[in-house]
């Protein structure tokens, strides 16, 4: 009998060990956005070098998928992924999701070409300008709203920046490290014709966002947020910063 309860306590022990070796490993999914997430990238880009290497900290094991960004909302809304790491916040969004502290800040910028005299202090200087945008971009509120100004609709930011290089539209905008990378990819012979104002449009931080379907939700973003803060007073978030420090030179 003894021996029986003994036996039956350590399959118990085994198996609640194994139950919280599951709950530790999570599916992460995101879109491509270099130099955020790109597979081409060391660490497939700088916010998936960010977050992983903070979840690994906290003691969990991730993998990654890379979806369309509409799969991706869908897929970790019902569950079937745990964490998008690289998310901007809004109340919709919270619902669906328990959002951690912001890990980064993306600056959304505004380009010019070089020869353009332009000079952006606010809103109020779009007056009249034809700007090229990519429909349902979360540009700001302000921004969307605003009716002083033409907007031409791209499907990726590479056709705003041909469009702006061939004089087709007065400006374009992105966040910067975006905007530094596609620059250096696809316009490498002609960066230099471009200029990006030194005035952000908006500021947006960038957050994991952890499915609440996941019962301990709220402990993993507590997890990241510690793993985040460590990582910055030993020096490991500026070393990875470093790493991609290219896309944060402005032109």
């Amino acid at each position: 009998m003894i021996k029986k309860a003994i036996s039956f306590l350590l399959c118990a022990l085994l198996l609640s060990g194994a139950g919280l070796s599951a709950a530790a490993e999570l599916k992460l999914a995101t879109s491509p956005w270099p130099p955020y997430v790109d597979e081409n990238l060391p660490g497939k880009g700088l916010a998936i070098k960010l977050v992983t290497t903070a979840l690994s900290r906290a003691g969990y094991k991730t993998s990654l998928r890379i979806e369309t960004w509409t799969r991706t909302l869908e897929g970790a809304d019902i569950g079937v992924y745990d964490v998008i790491p690289a998310a901007w916040y809004n109340e919709a969004r919270a619902r669906a999701f328990n959002f951690s502290k912001p890990y980064l800040t993306n600056n959304i910028m505004l380009l010019k070409r070089k020869d353009d005299p332009f000079t952006f202090n606010g809103l109020s200087d779009l007056k009249g300008r034809i700007i090229g945008i990519i429909p349902g971009y979360a540009y700001g509120p302000a921004f969307d709203a605003a009716g002083n100004f033409y907007r031409v609709n791209s499907r990726h930011l590479v056709e705003n920046l041909t469009k702006l290089r061939l004089g087709q539209i007065d400006l374009t905008l992105d966040d910067e490290r975006v905007l530094l990378h596609d620059l250096g990819k696809y316009m490498a012979n002609s960066q230099g014709q471009f200029v990006i104002l030194p005035k952000p449009l908006s500021v947006n931080g960038l957050h994991i966002a952890v499915s609440r379907q996941r019962p301990d939700h709220e402990k993993i973003v507590t997890d990241f947020d510690k793993a985040v803060e460590e990582m910055k007073q030993d020096g490991e978030y500026e070393k990875i910063l470093n790493e991609y420090a290219i896309y944060r030179k402005r032109l």
